[in-house]
């Protein structure tokens, strides 16, 4: 409905969204990890104290980062040539509210509550998409689409705060027994491993990311928003195999704290991604123009030949996702070099080979081959390493 030229400029917002949300993955991913902990160690008291202190953190982030936002959104908006100012104010505050609702979000996943979690997600995806699709056709355009963005993740943070409502409040036997030695959250331990996982999600994002902004920079607003479209349709292979990430990250986590075998767990999930990959991406190589014509229309049909080849290597992206997801879960970090690499690699490629679209979805290609590659030796070695350690002791 918005046509090619603005539904580009959308993504583009969308696309730096995702990387200037960066801290909100990190932070989800922690909370998931130090309540899977917790819950380990049956200790509520611990993760209510947690649950406190990161929210409590997070919305002094969120005044400082509104606060930016007014002094730089003009220069912001020059420099990315974007139609209003107003995209910059909405962008601050949909990272906001992502940034606090990534501690919530993160404690539900932690303890397993899956069944709320969905809920909240299909709830919010749900409102987000009427209420963006209501406002674009009653002449709202992007501020529609990116209001529509705003009001359902604020929907969605208040429905993970009614779900732990049991987390939050926090009885007088719970205060008493967080000041014994040892029932306290090791703060240094908690902003060491954000940090770990704020250069994780940096690069994950750009490894996902960067493609379409570099397309915004070396084609034309029409191009642009055909890429996007042709973008958009094939990440479903990925957000598919981040389900199956984000369900075995807290898993792992707690068999690691009750010293429990765990390799299983991720041969599961990569089996379970390869089935979904290929039923997913044979269905978009035989109704790639079916599948565009249906969500976009007519006039986006024009790249819909590569369809099928984008979502493969969405479907080796997802597998990147979901074995740094794994490394995360274990508190190792080793694996942030090959993403650091993979990043670069693909930065390079797109910029010295972009004549067309085939080539672009080439190289971003050839640097997910290499990341994957690169993590999958990880893996075989920290099996290696676990054997080894069985078989001394």
């Amino acid at each position: 409905m918005l046509g090619p030229e603005s539904f580009g400029e959308l993504t583009v917002i969308i696309s730096l969204l995702f990387i200037l949300v960066v801290p909100s993955a990190p932070l989800q991913i922690v909370s998931a990890r130090f309540s899977a902990i917790s819950q380990a160690q049956e200790s509520l008291a611990k993760l209510k104290q947690f649950f406190k202190y990161l929210t409590k953190i997070m919305v002094l982030v969120g005044l400082g980062l509104i606060i930016v936002t007014i002094i730089f959104a003009q220069s912001v908006q020059n420099f990315l040539n974007l139609s209003s100012i107003n995209y910059i104010y909405f962008l601050s505050g949909i990272t906001v509210i992502m940034l606090i609702a990534g501690v919530s979000k993160g404690t539900l996943q932690g303890i397993k509550r899956f069944t709320q979690l969905s809920i909240t997600t299909v709830i919010e995806s749900v409102v987000r998409v009427v209420l963006a699709v209501v406002l674009v056709i009653l002449g709202f355009k992007i501020s529609g689409a990116l209001i529509g963005f705003l009001i359902s993740l604020i929907i969605g943070y208040l429905l993970t705060i009614y779900f732990l409502r049991d987390v939050i409040s926090e009885p007088k036997k719970d205060s008493e027994i967080i000041k014994k030695p040892g029932k306290r959250i090791n703060k240094k331990e908690i902003w060491q491993y954000v940090l770990k996982s704020f250069l994780v999600f940096l690069f994950l994002n750009i490894l996902l990311n960067i493609d379409i902004i570099l397309v915004k920079h070396y084609f034309t607003g029409f191009e642009a928003g055909i890429y996007s479209a042709l973008s958009t349709v094939a990440r479903i292979v990925f957000l598919l195999i981040s389900l199956l990430a984000g369900i075995l990250f807290p898993v792992v986590a707690f068999k690691q704290e009750k010293n429990q075998n765990y390799f299983h767990l991720l041969k599961i999930a990569v089996l379970i991604g390869l089935a979904i990959s290929f039923f997913v991406c044979l269905i978009l190589f035989l109704f790639s123009s079916q599948f565009i014509g249906l969500f976009f229309g007519a006039e986006y049909i024009e790249g819909s030949s590569l369809l099928g080849y984008y979502s493969l290597a969405m479907a080796l992206f997802g597998f990147i996702f979901l074995l740094s997801y794994f490394f995360m879960a274990l508190n190792k970090f080793k694996f942030l070099y090959i993403l650091a690499i993979g990043s670069v690699m693909e930065v390079s490629l797109i910029s010295i080979w972009h004549q067309n679209f085939a080539q672009i979805i080439s190289m971003f290609s050839i640097a997910f081959i290499f990341t994957l590659m690169g993590l999958g030796f990880l893996i075989f070695s920290q099996k290696r390493v676990l054997q080894y350690q069985k078989i001394k002791n």
